[in-house]
């Protein structure tokens, strides 16, 4: 039988948590360079953060290391570090359905860890728990934007301080559901600006085709926030916002161009703060 086949029959996936009576075998794995082996609690979570495609590789050669996320509990997840808004820290609920007070954390690159693929053949996953299908996709999806995040010109992000992040912050809250998509265009993207100059912006709010066509609420809510948004944004010294370009569209009229000429707005990218 291949090697991968084997492992997949241990049940190994992503989002599947190492097992307390695994870490005797994984412990000297667990390292930085220089120090001890990290303290792993009953209530820490092991979690495999390798795709599942790289986890059942056929042969062992093909990918030699399962990549491991030290999760640590919390009380609740934290406003800077929940939703992307750090591409350093996330904060997130593992599984509602299993665990739906359990809150967990991790750093990026402090908490991950490569572990010798062989050492999954022989033993099988937690089977308590596990992530949601939603909760490994978020992460995946998180480390997927620390490497794609837009490369805002730090003179741009500067000049957005805390109580007008707060602010903004505040006014796409309605849109949590993911029922809108924020997206800037940065005329001056390239360049990083003397404090006498202004960055001429474009703010688009794009909308769920659905939501437009028929939830006269939902269209309202966003407008609003859309409204609220740009003011704040315009607010901010040499920051100046095209109140021409910028709108509300459907996802139905918001073309490929327009895709390519903006950036999904997150607070990910103001992260250099922390």
């Amino acid at each position: 039988m291949p090697f991968g086949d084997e492992v997949a029959e241990q049940g190994w996936c992503t989002g599947a948590v190492v097992p307390q009576g695994m870490l005797p075998v994984i412990a000297q794995h667990l390292t930085r360079p220089g120090a001890a082996a990290v303290e792993v609690a009953a209530d820490h979570w092991l979690v495999v953060v390798s795709q599942t495609c790289d986890i059942v590789a056929r042969t062992l050669e093909a990918e030699p290391f399962v990549e491991i996320l030290h999760c640590k509990p919390i009380k609740k997840p934290r406003a800077q570090y929940r939703d992307f808004r750090s591409t350093r820290i996330l904060d997130f609920r593992p599984n509602r359905e299993t665990h739906e007070a359990v809150a967990l954390s991790a750093h990026a690159v402090a908490d991950r860890y490569l572990v010798p693929r062989e050492l999954f053949r022989d033993q099988p996953p937690d089977a308590a728990r596990h992530l949601s299908g939603e909760a490994a996709q978020r992460i995946m999806a998180w480390y997927a934007l620390r490497a794609g995040r837009p490369s805002w010109p730090d003179a741009f992000v500067k000049r957005i301080d805390k109580d007008t992040e707060d602010a903004l912050e505040a006014a796409i809250e309605p849109l949590k559901e993911d029922i809108a998509e924020v997206r800037l265009g940065i005329v001056e993207k390239d360049v990083e600006l003397g404090d006498d100059q202004s960055y001429h912006v474009a703010v688009y709010f794009v909308v769920d085709a659905e939501i437009w066509e028929g939830d006269v609420e939902g269209r309202a809510a966003i407008n609003a926030a859309f409204a609220t948004f740009v003011s704040k944004l315009n607010e901010c010294d040499g920051i100046e916002v095209d109140q021409n370009l910028s709108e509300v569209v459907s996802g139905d009229e918001f073309t490929w161009q327009e895709t390519r000429a903006t950036d999904e707005w997150n607070f990910a990218n103001l992260s250099h703060r922390e």
